[in-house]
């Protein structure tokens, strides 16, 4: 036989057998990683860092958080598309997952990139305005806008179409007056902003309106929730509740991984985070952070995912005409 095709036999068999050896290999063997899109010190921040801290018992493994802020979530969702597709590289999933793809169709991603193994909560948004304006119900903050020309500043997180831009939209849309938008890095910059009356509004998550529920410099004028009562604040009504359609929004927490990672690894990922989330320490902290509980399935959560994406879309095509 020619010697340089018994070599490239013997090659081919030896990177079978390494194929399969990797396929073979026990998972998890060394540490995993979690990256979360956003600043530390938010919600999303401390979510994520309880669920490490979780996984890590259930998998018998560190798992670390490592924050990669900046694009819209779009540097750290190219984190983990860059990274091997082996399961050791985590997404915390949220919304704008898809708002920065949305906002960059050139990034370097694709939504299906990435497989989602779980919920981890969900929050809807509360108005948060600020004091000095001395409004008290969405009629005042019309007369309030009627008083500037007919305009309201609200806060968004990054530029594009966002929860933050649909839901200041449509509030606008409902008041008849005109919004404009102004960009912020992260949700504490925002209420900050609100405080301070740089701004005239910002939805920010229930996380966030608890943790300022009674700071004098500013007021809560309406969650984006169902009908009814939020657990966490419940002198606060929906928008719903007070008359104003297309205000029922909630921002979506979950995990993905990398979709084309083997399917035993991701059957284990999936397995090993259904335990967490049912986790007494875990339900601790996502109450503790005012969170919900997502109430449904896998399969309830990327239809209710596919359902925001579509409206994000929608809002797209709306400002681009």
């Amino acid at each position: 036989m020619n010697i340089k095709k018994t070599i490239f036999l013997l090659c081919l068999v030896f990177t079978g057998f390494l194929n399969f050896a990797i396929a073979q290999e026990v998972f998890p063997s060394k540490p995993i990683r979690v990256i979360v899109p956003f600043p530390p010190g938010a919600s999303t921040d401390g979510l994520a860092r309880a669920f490490a801290q979780e996984l890590a018992k259930e998998m018998k493994t560190n798992v670390i958080v490592e924050n990669k802020p900046g694009g819209g979530t779009t540097i750290g969702a190219l984190v983990v598309r860059n990274a091997p597709a082996d399961g050791y590289t985590l997404l915390f999933q949220v919304d704008g997952l898809y708002n920065g793809k949305l906002a960059s169709p050139s990034v370097g991603y694709e939504m299906n990139d990435f497989e989602i193994l779980s919920p981890l909560g969900q929050t809807p948004y509360v108005l948060v305005v600020p004091s000095k304006i001395n409004v008290n119900n969405l009629d005042e903050y019309k007369a309030y806008a009627e008083s500037k020309k007919g305009e309201l500043t609200f806060g968004v997180l990054g530029n594009g179409v966002t929860s933050y831009s649909i839901l200041s939209n449509n509030l606008s849309k409902a008041l008849n007056v005109t919004p404009r938008l102004i960009p912020y890095k992260g949700g504490v910059e925002g209420v900050v902003a609100a405080m301070s009356g740089e701004i005239d509004g910002y939805f920010a998550t229930v996380s966030l309106s608890f943790a300022q529920k009674d700071n004098p410099k500013i007021k809560l004028l309406g969650i984006s929730s169902d009908s009814g009562k939020n657990r966490f604040l419940p002198n606060v009504k929906s928008f719903e509740d007070l008359g104003i359609k297309h205000m029922n929004l909630k921002s979506l927490y979950g995990v993905a991984v990398r979709s084309n990672t083997p399917a035993n690894i991701k059957v284990k990922l999936t397995k090993s985070i259904a335990s967490v989330i049912e986790a007494d320490d875990m339900k601790k902290a996502r109450s503790t952070i005012s969170l919900e509980e997502f109430p449904g399935s896998l399969i309830d959560y990327k239809a209710e995912v596919a359902k925001n994406l579509q409206m994000y879309e929608t809002a797209k095509l709306t400002e681009s005409k």
